[in-house]
This record gives structure tokens, C-alpha cells and sequence, in this order.
């Protein structure tokens, strides 16, 4: 399947089994300490790389486990070799007798002892389709379901007749664009359930809504909690609402507005949010005590220049901006409870941050064009005000390791920025579609690891553009920091599908196709 790579990198046994199975699947005054450093680790030059094989399957230490969504629209557990598959849902896509609804689940969020997932589960009805044939196929299939058509190009013309649900026809077809509106379909309903990660336990329904969509949900560090997002399907306004993980609570509304996006606090018991007003007002920052259900508000007279506050790793702190004047903002260390101590650094635009998990630096990106979102990746120390650009690549994306010992970056790129001797691997298929550039960073010293050129999924370009949203409550990491999971699409003009991935960080070892899927996140241990 993925054949477009080079032919030297094309020719490595792992590639032509993976082709195969594709084809058939303390802080106290303001001071952070720094951690204590781990063992160096042992890396291979990138260019010298190990394939995978069954002995390496059979005798490699398995960390944590992926949750996968599947691209029949359930939601798997597995391991990183593909296999120990444990099927948390069954039901998706089926179609229901009689009518054209479809059903189909998302965001499998981890709680943060990883013996459960919260999932979100959607309905909705499908909507004809509208197909545009060009450079003359034979035929064609146009929308497997109720409403499928088999489109014959003949001489005299094209002649049409219906396809049983579920057919599949493809008989040589050159290029086939199919049209749908409302993306496919009309959402009907949409719930969140928690599942057991071992599959044991029957899924419980903790929302439900027939008037809501769920983009986002995450767990208090303490599993006591979950925050979700809902989505008016008719004005477009955002609602955070709370719900207790413990079988019978009922949710609660905190706040509603244009945007709205938080953080929890390590205590498990306290969030911020930033809630952004529909009518042009200021945007507001609000401290939640979730135990005590009080709500304080946090003093700004400005528009803020982020998207998602950061509590630092030990809750003492947090980062927010304030106005500069002439048009630049401040990136400024706060207390927990959002008063100002200093300012960070100062920059024009709009920033993108995530806090060290292991405290003392965090990691920004300026995006100055709203339209070209990303920018270079910097590195400050909070202790020092020292600050490093460790990538001018147009970073969209980035995420710390558990460790914090490296950062993963997804920078946007095109196909002809491929260097010719590119040491990583090429997934890039011949299509006019968005690619990325994965490289793993090491925030003391800029040193890079590029591994892949890659089309993301539709689902993965998603969670990029919010990354500073979902870096908060999901991880690409393996629990040792070793590893790390994403999801390509891959395919011609005749179609593609998408793949999960899973790599080594150093790009020492040939990555790992693990299966079909459009998005994929890693347990926390």
C-alpha cells in the first residue's frame, strides 16, 4: 500500500511485510526544580535502522496499551505489536433495519489510572449522495448503504441501477468524487460512555444528547471527574459541562460561550477556564472548585491571546497573556490562582503552550497568520527566562514526552520538501492533500529526529488544530516515552484508507502498522 517511499527505504523486509498486511487489513518562590535525569538512553545514528520482525514481537517489552479508533467506526484496545485486541465497542456503523442511520464512536479518553475509557458515541442519518465521474470509469461504486448506486459509463452513456447495502464495485475506475452534504450526514444524537479497558464490563451511558455534539472531553487527574465539551448543533455555542465518574450523578453546566477551554488542576479538585463571549466582549478566566461548586473570576480586561490556560505540573502555577500595548501580547507566569508574578516573553499574534511534564520549561508556538497557522518551536526555562528555538519549521502541532526529555513536532510541509536523502521514511501518498512532518526533539539541544513525511488523517488534522486543547487529556507517548502512535492516510485517486502507526522515538527501529484507524492515543501507564 504505502509503496511511495524511496526505493532504498522501500525495500526493507519490515516495509514489504507492512505493505502486506495493509493490503489485507518541589516549587516554592516562584523557583521549579529540576528533575532528577534519567539514564541516558543508548540511540542508533537514524540512518542505521532495525527491522521488525516475529522474534522482536515475541520478545519486546509491551508498555501500556492504544486505543484505536477503528475505521468500521468502534473503538479497539491493543497493545504496540497490533495484537491483544480487546473490543470495547461492536455496533458501529450498523446500519439500523429499515432506515438509514448510522452509528459510530470517537475520542477514546483514557482516565488516569488506564483501567477505564470514556467514549463519545454518535448517531446520525445518512444523507444521499451526489457523484461526480471523471476520465470516463466503467463503474464505479457510489455509497455503500441504503441509498448505494452502481454507476455503468458506456458508450450510449451511463445507465444506473441500485446496490444491495454494503456492495462494493470498482471496476477499473480512473477518478471518483463523491459529493455529500452536511459531511455525510445529519447527527441525530450523541452520548459519552465509560467503558472498562479490558472489555468486561458493560459500556455505561453517563450523556446523553439529541441536540449536542461532543468534541472534546477529559478527565480530572484524580479519575474523580470528567469535563466535556457540547456543541449546540444549531447556534454553534460551546458549553463545558462536569459530570462525577461515580455510576448515577448527573451533569452540570459551568459555563457556555462562543469558545470555551480548560485545564485541570493536579489536585483533581480545581479547573480554569477560558470562556470567550459570542457578543465580542473580553474573553473571561474562570476558576472552578469543583468539590465546593464555586466559581471565581479571574480579573482581564483584554482579549486573550491563547487558546488553552496550563496549570504547571504541580498546580502551583499557571500561564495565561496580557496586552503589551501596540499590538503585542505578554506570555505571564500566574499563581493558581491567576495572579500575575512575571512576564515570560512578549510576542505579536497568538501562542500555543504546554508546560514540561517534568516542570521548569515549557514550550510555545507564535502563530502570526491566522490563515497559516504554526510557527517556530521554542523552549523557555521559567527559572532563568532562558529561551532556545529548537525547530523554525512551521510547527502546527507539538507534544511532550512523559519524561520531558523530548517533544514530538508536527510541522506542516508539501511534497517537495522531501530532501532527496530524507533519513526517515516517505508516507506521503500522490495526492493533493495536507502533509506533515513528525520529528522528535530534544528541548536541551535542539538535536532533531525526522521520522516521517505523512498525510494525516481527517481526524488527526483536527486534534492538530486544537493540539493545545487535546495535548491536555491525551497522549501520543508510550508510557516510558519510548514510542509514539499516529495515524496516516494513505491511497490514490481510487481511494485511500487510513492506517495506525506505531514508532520508536528515535527512529532506530522500522515503524509498525498496527492496523486501520483515524485516530489512535496511548494509555498513561
Amino acid at each position: 500500500m504505502m509503496k511511495h517511499m524511496s526505493k532504498k527505504r522501500a525495500s526493507s523486509p519490515y516495509f514489504l511485510a507492512a505493505t502486506a498486511a495493509c493490503a489485507a487489513l518541589g516549587l516554592s518562590a516562584c523557583s521549579f526544580d529540576a528533575p532528577t535525569q534519567p539514564k541516558l538512553r543508548v540511540e542508533l545514528p537514524q540512518e542505521f535502522r532495525l527491522p521488525q520482525n516475529d522474534l522482536v514481537k515475541a520478545f519486546e517489552r509491551r508498555v501500556g496499551r492504544i486505543a484505536v479508533v477503528a475505521e468500521d467506526g468502534n473503538i479497539l484496545v491493543m497493545d504496540q505489536t497490533g495484537g491483544n485486541i480487546v473490543r470495547i465497542t461492536r455496533d458501529g456503523n450498523r446500519l439500523t433495519p429499515g432506515s438509514n442511520e448510522a452509528l459510530f464512536y470517537s475520542l477514546p479518553v483514557w482516565s488516569p489510572d488506564a483501567k477505564q475509557i470514556a467514549i463519545v458515541e454518535l448517531t446520525a442519518r445518512r444523507t444521499p449522495a451526489n457523484t461526480l465521474i471523471e476520465l470516463n470509469p466503467e463503474a464505479v461504486v457510489i455509497q455503500r448503504g441504503p441509498n448505494s448506486i452502481v454507476v455503468e459509463q458506456t458508450e450510449e452513456g451511463s445507465t444506473m441501477q441500485p446496490a444491495e447495502p454494503g456492495m462494493h464495485v470498482e471496476r477499473r475506475p480512473k477518478r471518483v468524487i463523491i459529493q455529500r452534504s452536511a459531511e455525510g450526514g445529519e447527527l441525530m444524537s450523541s452520548a459519552i460512555y465509560l467503558a472498562s479497558a479490558d472489555g468486561k464490563r458493560p459500556l455505561r451511558e453517563v450523556f446523553l444528547s439529541k441536540t449536542h455534539d461532543i468534541p472534546y472531553l477529559d478527565w480530572a487527574p484524580d479519575g474523580s471527574h470528567i469535563a466535556f465539551l457540547a456543541q449546540d448543533i444549531k447556534d454553534q455555542t460551546y458549553e463545558v459541562n462536569l459530570i462525577s465518574a461515580q455510576e448515577g450523578a448527573r451533569p452540570r453546566r459551568l459555563f457556555a460561550g462562543k469558545s470555551v477551554f480548560w485545564n485541570w488542576n493536579a489536585d483533581g479538585k480545581t479547573l480554569i477556564a477560558k470562556v470567550s463571549a459570542s457578543n465580542g466582549a473580553p474573553d473571561r478566566l474562570h476558576l472552578v472548585d469543583v468539590v465546593r461548586n464555586q466559581t471565581t473570576r479571574i480579573t482581564n480586561k483584554d482579549r486573550l491571546a491563547f487558546q488553552s490556560p496550563h496549570f504547571s505540573p504541580d498546580g502551583g502555577y499557571m500561564l495565561i497573556t496580557e496586552s503589551a500595548g501596540a499590538g503585542r501580547n505578554k506570555l505571564v507566569l500566574a499563581d493558581r490562582m491567576g495572579r500575575p508574578l512575571r512576564t515570560l516573553t512578549e510576542f505579536e499574534g497568538r501562542i500555543s503552550f504546554a508546560w514540561s511534564p517534568a516542570g521548569a520549561q515549557i514550550a510555545y508556538v507564535v502563530h502570526t497568520d491566522e490563515r497559516e497557522p504554526g510557527g517556530p518551536l521554542t523552549v523557555l526555562d521559567v527559572n532563568t527566562g532562558a529561551k532556545k528555538v529548537i525547530s523554525n519549521k512551521p510547527v502546527v502541532a507539538f507534544f511532550w514526552s512523559p519524561d520531558g526529555q523530548r517533544i514530538a513536532s508536527f510541522s506542516s510541509a508539501s511534497a517537495t520538501d522531501i530532501p532527496q536523502g530524507f533519513k526517515g521514511f516517505d508516507f506521503t501518498p500522490p495526492l493533493d492533500v495536507p502533509y506533515m512532518l513528525l520529528e522528535t526533539i530534544n528541548p536541551e539541544d535542539g538535536n532533531a529526529r525526522s521520522l516521517f513525511y505523512f498525510a494525516p488523517t481527517a481526524a488527526f488534522r483536527r486534534l492538530a488544530a486544537e493540539f493545545d486543547r487535546y495535548s491536555r487529556s491525551v497522549t501520543l507517548w508510550s508510557p516510558d516515552s519510548r514510542k509514539l502512535v499516529f495515524t496516516l492516510t494513505y491511497g490514490n485517486a481510487n481511494g485511500t484508507r487510513d492506517y495506525v502507526l506505531e514508532t520508536e522515538a528515535s527512529g532506530s527501529i522500522n515503524p509498525r502498522v498496527l492496523g486501520n484507524g483515524s485516530l489512535a492515543f496511548w494509555s498513561p501507564r
